[in-house]
């Protein structure tokens, strides 16, 4: 399994610098994000677009959420 820092924001536009992911075998994703206070695991995500795009809708069911 990899790992990836989000410190650039390239992989991962919609989440936090500080979130990270590991990426496993037939892309399994571990997604930590400290800042939200979220783990994620999200098995056989196409590509990077499709991980951004999973990322965007779970931070924006999120903040939903907390209003």
């Amino acid at each position: 399994m990899n790992w990836v820092l989000n410190t650039e924001r390239k992989y991962m536009a919609s989440a936090p610098p500080q979130a990270f992911m590991h990426v496993g075998n037939g892309t399994n994703i571990i997604y930590v994000d400290p800042v939200n206070d979220v783990v994620a695991v999200v098995r056989w995500i196409d590509s990077n677009q499709s991980m951004n795009g999973f990322i965007q809708k779970l931070l924006g069911s999120i903040v939903s959420a907390k209003q």
